[in-house]
């Protein structure tokens, strides 16, 4: 069997055998694709990858700067579950005990745009975008609500309640959630549904949708978040704007456990990350909240 033959394996195990989710199949089968790229690209069949060649695409992995620790290690986990079932089967012969063990995560700080980056997103859309209806009800549904680029794609619209101004995506483990919609988004959203939506002759119940009336692929979203995010110095990708979401929310003064709520997370833990807030906010609050330095005068 081909390399790519055996990926496929693998997926139909993960969604038949395993019983998981089309979207976690799909997150599997994205972070494999490297693996088996580079197998191709190398001329190296499965059976014949020793640990040294393991660890020379180890290595390339660990040095892509793309890839933040927290996908790194994500990358370890799907490819030693990978080498784990094609050793059961019969297709991979050498142990894979000692070859991956996953690498210690640390503290991740995610990547995050400040206030004005956001707002030259829009901006961008408005001036460059050839659908600027369907890019901007996109980026709302990614920053002003805050959502996984997998949920913010899987919205349909019945999930959609704009009267009420209230969301109801699908999340991790198949758990529906209530999200606030704000004024602008809803407005911004209206008028994709109601405009730009119609044009594409839809085929799907989904929200959003590509040029043809079809659900959109992540592929095609994160092409649309490079496009409107390339005069920013920074690497953005879709889920950048749930983490400047989350983090623009703890600034204002939101409580964490309801934030937690907002994204989804099963433990609060996941979302204490994002307690993370920028040196120079915590030095911006520290000045005009403190007693001695409000009571503070420029003569003292």
């Amino acid at each position: 069997m081909t390399n790519g033959s055996l990926l496929d394996l693998y997926c139909s195990h993960l969604s038949i055998e395993r019983n998981l989710s089309s979207a976690t199949v799909r997150s599997y089968q994205e972070d494999l694709r490297h693996f088996i790229f580079w197998l191709d690209d190398h001329d190296i069949s499965l059976k014949d990858l020793d640990l040294p060649l393991l660890d020379q695409f180890l290595n390339q992995l660990a040095l892509n700067v793309e890839y933040s620790p927290t996908s790194i290690a994500r990358h370890f986990s799907s490819l030693r579950g990978f080498l784990k079932f094609m050793q059961q089967e019969g297709y991979y012969s050498h142990s894979t005990e000692s070859m991956l063990a996953v690498p210690k995560i640390g503290l991740y700080l995610p990547q995050c745009l400040n206030l004005d980056e956001v707002d030259s997103v829009f901006k961008h859309i408005t001036e460059f975008s050839k659908y600027p209806l369907r890019d901007t009800a996109l980026f709302e549904l990614l920053y002003s609500a805050g959502l996984r680029i997998s949920e913010a794609l899987n919205l349909k619209l019945e999930h959609l309640d704009l009267e009420n101004e209230w969301l109801t995506p699908v999340g991790k483990g198949n758990k529906q959630r209530l999200v606030p919609l704000g004024s602008k988004a809803k407005m911004n959203l209206q008028k994709w549904i109601k405009e730009g939506r119609p044009e594409t002759e839809p085929k799907s119940d989904c929200v959003i949708l590509n040029l043809k009336g079809r659900p959109m692929s992540r592929m095609g979203a994160w092409k649309i978040v490079q496009q409107h995010t390339a005069h920013l110095t920074k690497h953005v990708s879709p889920h950048t704007f749930r983490h400047s979401f989350a983090t623009h929310c703890l600034e204002a003064g939101m409580d964490l456990r309801v934030l937690q709520e907002l994204l989804g997370h099963a433990d609060i833990a996941t979302t204490q990350i994002y307690t993370h807030i920028d040196k120079e906010f915590i030095q911006r609050e520290h000045h005009l909240h403190h007693p001695r330095e409000i009571k503070a005068t420029p003569n003292d």
